[in-house]
């Protein structure tokens, strides 16, 4: 399944959220089953549809694909997504599975607050992306070595391996 916001005539955005199986994948892993699954759409005749765009940063982590415009509703597309979501794993999570990664961004906040950074912020989600991590402005020195400290004892919560 794809979430898409695209349509014929316009830039094809869309946004990832994953669920591999019963485990929270890996971003590591979502980038390499993105990379499989726009490989795949273009191999069964999409031939424009993009590679997936990775931000991995301090504050987001995403995988969008942007380019040009693919009609997401077409039978062709439905059924080269059919296929290759099959043979990829890639995967829009389900309400569930988003409730998950939110739930475990949920305790790496809370766990950064108890490693003394206590004004780190609860994630976001904006609905493309769920931003993790503070903010530019917060004051938080995210190169300090108590911010790198609590990053390391935290990093299990979160799927992606931390903000």
């Amino acid at each position: 399944m794809m979430n898409d916001e695209s349509g014929a005539g316009r830039n094809a955005r869309r946004r990832a959220r994953f669920l591999s199986g019963s485990a929270l994948p890996t971003f590591q892993t979502m980038t390499t089953e993105a990379l499989a699954y726009a490989t795949c759409v273009r191999a069964h005749g999409i031939p424009d549809f993009p590679d997936p765009t990775v931000q991995d940063s301090a504050t987001r982590k995403s995988i969008t694909f942007l380019g040009p415009a693919v009609d997401s509703s077409s039978p062709r597309f439905k059924s080269a997504g059919k296929v290759c979501r099959k043979q990829t794993g890639f995967e829009v999570g389900t309400p569930a599975a988003l409730q998950a990664l939110m739930a475990n961004d949920l305790k790496a906040a809370e766990c950064m607050r108890a490693q003394g950074i206590t004004n780190f912020p609860d994630p976001v989600d904006n609905g493309r992306s769920i931003r993790v991590g503070p903010r530019r402005g917060s004051g938080i020195a995210t190169h300090s070595a108590r911010f790198q400290s609590a990053q390391s004892a935290c990093r299990q919560f979160l799927p992606a391996g931390g903000p």
